[in-house]
């Protein structure tokens, strides 16, 4: 699909249109989708021993009170005729290519927030797919029809709003909120619907009296800080996003070097999701909770932004050294990119030839497992000795 991209001057006059796109019980569905006599059942993807925890749970599993980071033992207690299955993240990789080539076929601007989640531009995008209302619900039908994979969406010109929408249209849902009707919209909603509004910042709000989106907008303040409908003005594309990959494990590690290893498979995944955005990250974060449930995470700022798995992993296996805790064995890990820029930096001429050259490196990889599959080829880990 060949995209008719508009001048910035154009561009600004147009409506701002944003879908996002949440896969629903991604990993069970996968499997689902694989093995349609899963269909139907509760299918639970973790928590096969009693010390693992569940990572995603089928509706039907739900029904039951299975969820997510739940210990397996638990899971069990709650859905004894669940049908438990090994974690498959290479599987669940190479179908959420899948998914994320769909939606690029629709605009040339999409954003991969997760591995199962992700937000698709539609701006400017009536004259070859027609109604931004139309276009949504196809790229929704169009993910079931050809992966067999059920996803929800909310369609708004805000980002936040869309993501809120999207959220409330689980599982197999659409929510298409109008320009103007946002407030309205939003104003029921308890006030934890915003996200990045975590169980610390939701107390700080009650204590204030504040319940609803409807009893933040009367702070105009608190309003701009938590909720700000103004970002999606014409003529505005930052990469205000992050990019991220975790994974909670189905034995708990304690060896570093097996950390080190998943970490690895994390960072590849970040690192192909920043080049195909054509960003590059200032800022890498990593993810550790431990098997008491205890979680920390951990950046650093670069000084020259990356997008080379290589460089992502040496920043993120610091971080791991460093702030790795005698709290035991650690259950999940996490990889994350944010300060996302596309150009706009000072660099060395040693920097720019090196980038350069790793461009060139990681562009022929990246062909080759987009013709051939994740296996194709592989870079070697680097080197784990402790420093």
């Amino acid at each position: 699909m060949t995209f008719e991209l508009l001048s910035p001057k154009l561009e600004k006059h147009f409506m701002r249109w944003y879908l996002h796109v949440d896969m629903d019980a991604f990993y069970a569905s996968v499997e689902q989708a694989l093995n349609p006599a899963l269909k139907g059942k509760p299918v639970i993807v973790g928590g096969r021993s009693g010390r693992g925890v569940v990572t995603s749970a089928s509706y039907e599993a739900r029904k039951y009170g299975v969820r997510s980071a739940m210990p397996g033992f638990q899971a069990r207690k709650l859905c004894p005729q669940g049908i438990f299955l090994p974690n498959r993240r290479k599987v669940y990789s190479e179908f959420s290519d899948k998914v994320f080539a769909i939606l690029e076929r629709y605009s040339p601007e999409v954003h991969a927030l997760s591995i199962d989640e992700g937000v698709v531009d539609l701006t400017g995008t009536e004259r070859l797919f027609g109604p931004p209302v139309k276009t949504a619900k196809e790229i929704l039908a169009r993910l079931e029809r050809e992966l067999a994979l059920s996803a929800s969406g909310g369609l708004s010109a805000s980002r936040m709003v869309a993501k809120i929408a999207a959220t409330l249209a689980k599982p197999h849902g659409f929510i298409f909120v109008p320009p103007g009707t946002e407030r309205t919209f939003l104003s029921p909603l308890p006030v934890e619907r915003i996200p990045g509004v975590g169980p610390k910042t939701h107390n700080e709000l009650l204590r204030r009296g504040i319940k609803t989106i409807g009893d933040l907008f009367k702070h105009a303040s608190l309003t701009r800080r938590y909720l700000d409908l103004e970002e999606e003005r014409a003529g505005k594309r930052s990469h205000d996003h992050s990019i991220g990959n975790e994974t909670t494990l189905d034995q708990p590690l304690k060896q570093l070097e097996q950390m080190e290893e998943v970490l690895w498979e994390l960072v590849e995944e970040v690192g192909a999701r920043l080049r195909r955005e054509e960003v590059y990250a200032r800022c890498i974060t990593v993810k550790i909770r431990y098997a008491n449930f205890k979680t920390i995470t951990r950046s650093k700022t670069l000084n020259v932004p990356t997008c080379f798995d290589r460089e992502i992993f040496e920043t993120a296996r610091e971080l791991l050294r460093k702030n790795l805790a005698p709290e035991g064995p650690v259950r999940l890990l996490g990889v994350s990119a944010s300060n996302l820029l596309s150009s706009g930096w000072d660099e060395s001429l040693f920097d720019v030839q090196k980038r350069r050259s790793w461009e060139k490196l990681y562009s022929g990889i990246d062909r080759l497992r987009r013709k051939y599959g994740d296996e194709a080829i592989s870079v070697a880990t680097p080197h784990t000795k402790r420093q």
